[in-house]
Order: C-alpha cells, then sequence, then structure tokens
C-alpha cells in the first residue's frame, strides 16, 4: 500500500506533516506487513511552506510512477497566488486517478485538485474562508462548505486547516480500521465526531467582483443590516426593478439579497452571544427579528448550533462563569 503525500511551494507545513505523522503513528500499532509505505514529494525536493520554511520532500513527483492514495496538502490563501497551476502536475495528479489512486485535498489544496478537472460535477469541501473564490474559479464543482469532510467516489476533500485531523483519522479507519483510528484518536487527543465547518465559519460577503451599484449596496447594508429592509427598498435605492437587483446581486456575491442580510445579522448575532450576557430574545430582535423562534431556526441553519449552544461554545470565560 502505497501512499503518497504532495507539498506544493506555499504549502502551510501541518497539511502534509500532520496527516505524515497521523499515518506514521497508525503504522506503528499494525504489525509490518499492515503498514504503508508513505513518501513526501513536491514539484523539486526543495519546497518553500508558508513562513519562510523549507521541507526537504523525500523526492519528486515525477518519482513516482503509481501510488494507492495521494494526499495533496493545503496551498495556503488562493488569492495570494496564481488560480494557474503546472499542467505538469495536474496531468501527473490526473494519471494517479485514472490509475486506481484515491485522491484527497486537504484544505485549500482543494485548489489544485479541481483544476485537474476531476471535481467536475463531484461534491467537494474547502477552507470556508476561500469559499467565494472557489465557486468563482470552479463553477462546475459542488461545493459544499459547510461539510468538514466530502467523499464523492475516489476523491476526497477536507475543509478549514486543523480538518488534516478529521480527514486522516477517517483515512486510518478506512485503512487501518476502527480500533486503531480509536487508538491515534486518544494518543493525538483528535475527537472522531467533528462533521461541520459551520460553527466555526464567519459570514465574509464577496467582493471581488466589478458591479460598483452592488459594490455601493454591500457598503450601505454593513451600516444598515440590522433595521427593517425590504427588497423593493433596496431596489429603490439601486435604482433597479426588484428582479434586476437580484439577479445582479447574485450574479455579483453568489447570493440572494435576503441571504446577504441574513448573514449579516446572524454575524452580528454571534459576536452578542459571545460578548454580552443578553437573553437570546433580546440579541434576536438587537439583530432584526422580532420572531424569536424563526431567528433560532436560522441561527440553527447557518451556524450548526442553536443560540445557547453557541454562547456555551464560545462565549468569554469570564461570561461562561
Amino acid at each position: 500500500m502505497n501512499c503518497t503525500l504532495l507539498a506544493l511551494d506555499g504549502c502551510p507545513l501541518s497539511s502534509v506533516s500532520g496527516p505524515l505523522e497521523i499515518l506514521s503513528l497508525a503504522n506503528s500499532l499494525v504489525p509490518s506487513e499492515g503498514r504503508m509505505s508513505i513518501q513526501m514529494v513536491g514539484e523539486t525536493q526543495q519546497v518553500n511552506c508558508l513562513g519562510e520554511v523549507q521541507l526537504k520532500a523525500h523526492g519528486t513527483l515525477t518519482e513516482i510512477t503509481h501510488t494507492d492514495l495521494l494526499i495533496i496538502g493545503a496551498i495556503g490563501h488562493p488569492e495570494g497566488r496564481s488560480e494557474y497551476f503546472d499542467p505538469m502536475t495536474l496531468a501527473w495528479i490526473q494519471r494517479q486517478y485514472a490509475q486506481g489512486a484515491v485522491v484527497v485535498s486537504i484544505c485549500s489544496g482543494a485548489f489544485v485538485l479541481a483544476a485537474t478537472g476531476l471535481l467536475d460535477g463531484k461534491r467537494a469541501t474547502t477552507h470556508w474562508a476561500t469559499e467565494g473564490v472557489f465557486r468563482q474559479r470552479y463553477p462546475k464543482v459542488q461545493l459544499q462548505s459547510e461539510q468538514m469532510i466530502t467523499q464523492d467516489g475516489k476523491l476526497y476533500c477536507s475543509g478549514g486547516a486543523s480538518a488534516y485531523q478529521d480527514m486522516s483519522l477517517l483515512l486510518v479507519r478506512q485503512y487501518f480500521g476502527l480500533e486503531v483510528a480509536r487508538q491515534v484518536a486518544k494518543r493525538v487527543l483528535i475527537d472522531m465526531d467533528r462533521h461541520s465547518q459551520q460553527v466555526y465559519a464567519q459570514f465574509m460577503p464577496h467582493r471581488q467582483h466589478q458591479d460598483s451599484t452592488i459594490h455601493s449596496l454591500q457598503d450601505w447594508l454593513k451600516g444598515h443590516a440590522l433595521e427593517s429592509i425590504s427588497i423593493e427598498a433596496l431596489a429603490l435605492r439601486c435604482h433597479l426593478s426588484e428582479r434586476q437587483l437580484k439577479r445582479r446581486f447574485k450574479q455579483a456575491t453568489g447570493l440572494s439579497p435576503l441571504s446577504y442580510i441574513q448573514g449579516l445579522r446572524i454575524e452580528s448575532a454571534k459576536h452578542a452571544l459571545q460578548t454580552s450576557n443578553q437573553q437570546v430574545e433580546t440579541v434576536a430582535r438587537a439583530v432584526g427579528y422580532e420572531d424569536v423562534r424563526f431567528f433560532r431556526q436560522l441561527f440553527k441553519r447557518l451556524t450548526g448550533l442553536s443560540p445557547s449552544e453557541y454562547r456555551s461554545k464560545f462565549s468569554q470565560p469570564a461570561l461562561a462563569a
């Protein structure tokens, strides 16, 4: 069983060293005949990682003609680099997949996997903060950014940076069995039941577009989203029909005006729950919802937790006391 970890320039070291350590730990818990052969490779043997750390890989990807499991490390924030990747690297990944390899991406490594075209029409996830860029670059991919892990056939993706732990445990469970996965989880202090990124995500409105009218509306909404707002009033403000507003807003931001407002309001509610002792009903009304039941439902849909659960998990120590 051959496992190859691909580290590209700009990768956070933990996105490749983390899976390497967890899989190596699993190796140490099983007889020699049940172990993986693990190699870390780069486009060159010297990989320049995030934070000016230099990594000497075991070799280069051109030396690997076949692998059973390919893990693509993260690449840092994609906005900080070109959207184009070395065609030879992409072709090599495609070839490994065609030869039967399971291909896994860690965090923003999903951008590399998506660039191969293998994810077109398939489910995927990546770090929640890069959702807008990913959707813009790879519209054919069925992005499920709220998920910690996705699987579509032999293609696996994991979400935020520390989700390499969840993905590595999943791989240990699949290749080494549940009992070994439990032992590994205990030794490295990882929970085995994390399934969603929603609870950690922040609402980050997409502004990398060229529609100045929508830019102006986004600026206005930043200071007025908690007020009573109708789509009709927003359309009048922009000198557009309601239909035009909805179309252009969705085109520019990826969200409907209503979903955008809800995102801003729930982000404000999260801050209030973390930093104050206000009752949930008070928070709901402060962010624009008289119907507290609807607020609770919306909050849970967008964060994965009820308002009280969110406060319990994230409130400042002094408030939780």
